[in-house]
């Protein structure tokens, strides 16, 4: 046996073991009082990657489905608004079926319907042009499949993912014929600055324009223009003492009807027109790829024989495409994120229900906004224009609800199951497992006691050595 004073040997081995013991002991204590078994990146480095990816999945989900139900509550409020256009509708319908029955009602009566009507009109254009989900209309057309174009500016555009061709390929679009609106009635006078010399109230699709002795035609315009949201329809100076009323969208089939307003506009005017859809050359490469190019909708939704979406913009702007079968611009779409990851979206489209685009399909060149019952014949075509218009509404009704259900509704369900599992997987990764660390805890707290007995003990040793020094 060998005794040194300079060096200890099982003090040391009992001190290193003890703070091995101390640093597991820590450890233990701060996986059990987090709860996490990844506390750093030193811990699980390769854990620690895993969920932290896992973490902003679940996060994500989680605004998705907040995202899904903001976008039920949208839904909700669009369609409990097309409630209500349902209800005028149908009112609207009854007048007429009551003015229809000329054998047993008088000229008084026939008037009071038609008043009732053109001021269930008015509500109805008031629901299209003011129902809003915070700063967003979603009535007016805004939210439906329609591009828009400043003037007749559109000149060339671009279309990326073309059928049949490589994805990402750039198509060239050369413009031939600009988009116009369509000009649904002229009136003259010598300028604009001239008085009205009048004063009252007329009506165009229903809606009230009032105008006093002292007005002037630029001011008449100023009034037109305030409700064009309403009628479809703006004024525009085309000459000095010319106005032009034109439909507010470009290559727009729409009708506009007068009423009431005596010889400041001939009286009563009753007419439609159609503007100019834009047309366009489709080349890649400089050759053409397309032998039919058409445009419908608002004068900008171009379609060629492969079904591609074509997209027009402003000169020097940018423009889109897609793949796909018989697809129309939707510049206007409610675009919603329902997905943790980029490209995850569902989409809405929900068209203009002013009264002026109800009911264009049964009789050219009417709408509900021209509905007259005065006549007999004038009230059996409302019946039918207004049957038509209740089938419109119910069609975006059934759009709305099955977008809430089978769309909106099942995301949030599925979004909801996977964020639980995910959540689970995540937190077998990175929390700890409080079982198993006790028993790790349990056993790090006896080596700890028994790590300080020892190295006590081998404090003691050299001790032995003052026997031999005395």
């Amino acid at each position: 046996m060998s005794l040194r004073i300079n060096l200890n040997s099982a003090s040391l081995t009992a001190h290193r073991t003890l703070s091995a013991t101390d640093a597991a002991l820590g450890k233990s204590i701060e996986r059990l009082s987090s709860g996490f078994r990844i506390n750093s990146a030193g811990d699980d480095p390769a854990g620690l990657v895993i969920s932290e990816k896992l973490r902003a999945q679940i996060s994500g989900l989680g605004q998705a489905i907040r995202n899904a139900g903001d976008a039920v509550n949208m839904v909700k409020t669009a369609e409990g608004a097309l409630n209500e256009v349902h209800r005028l509708l149908r009112s609207m319908r009854d007048l007429a079926v009551h003015a229809a029955n000329t054998g047993a009602t008088d000229a008084a009566s026939v008037a009071a319907d038609q008043a009732q009507i053109e001021n269930a009109i008015q509500s109805l254009n008031k629901i299209a042009a003011e129902t809003m989900f915070g700063q967003k209309t979603l009535l007016d057309g805004s939210a439906g499949i329609k591009a828009t174009v400043i003037g007749n500016k559109v000149v060339s555009a671009d279309l990326s993912y073309v059928t049949g061709l490589t994805d990402g390929a750039q198509i060239s679009i050369n413009v031939t014929t600009a988009a116009t609106k369509a000009v649904l009635y002229s009136k003259e006078w010598t300028d604009e600055d001239d008085t009205i010399g009048a004063a009252g109230t007329f009506y165009i699709n229903g809606v009230a324009i009032s105008y006093s002795t002292d007005d002037t035609v630029a001011q008449l315009r100023t009034k037109i223009n305030a409700v064009s949201g309403e009628t479809g329809v703006i004024a525009a100076q085309t000459t000095a003492g010319t106005i032009d009323f034109t439909t507010t969208r470009y290559g727009h089939s729409a009708t506009i009807a007068i009423s009431n307003a005596g010889d400041i506009l001939d009286g009563v005017v009753s007419a439609a027109a159609v503007g100019t859809d834009a047309a366009a050359q489709v080349t890649s490469g400089g050759s053409a790829i397309s032998d039919s190019l058409w445009a419908s909708g608002d004068g900008l939704v171009l379609r060629d024989s492969l079904g591609n979406q074509i997209v027009l913009t402003e000169a020097g702007g940018t423009a889109t495409g897609n793949k796909g079968a018989q697809f129309q611009v939707s510049v206007g779409t409610l675009i919603f994120q329902v997905g943790a990851y980029s490209g995850q979206t569902r989409e809405l489209n929900i068209p203009d229900v002013h009264a002026y685009n109800l009911g264009t399909a049964t009789y050219a060149g009417q709408s509900v906004a021209t509905i007259d019952v005065t006549t007999a014949e004038g009230a059996q075509k409302a019946i039918d224009i207004l049957d038509e218009a209740i089938s419109t509404i119910s069609t975006i009704r059934a759009n709305l609800g099955a977008t809430q259900k089978n769309v909106l509704e099942s995301s949030i369900n599925s979004l909801t199951i996977a964020k639980e599992n995910i959540a689970a997987s995540e937190s077998t990764i990175r929390d700890t497992d409080m079982a198993a660390e006790m028993v790790e805890f349990m056993k790090y707290q006896i080596l700890q006691q028994a790590g300080v007995a020892m190295l006590a003990q081998a404090n003691q040793t050299p001790q032995a050595l003052l026997a031999l020094l005395r």
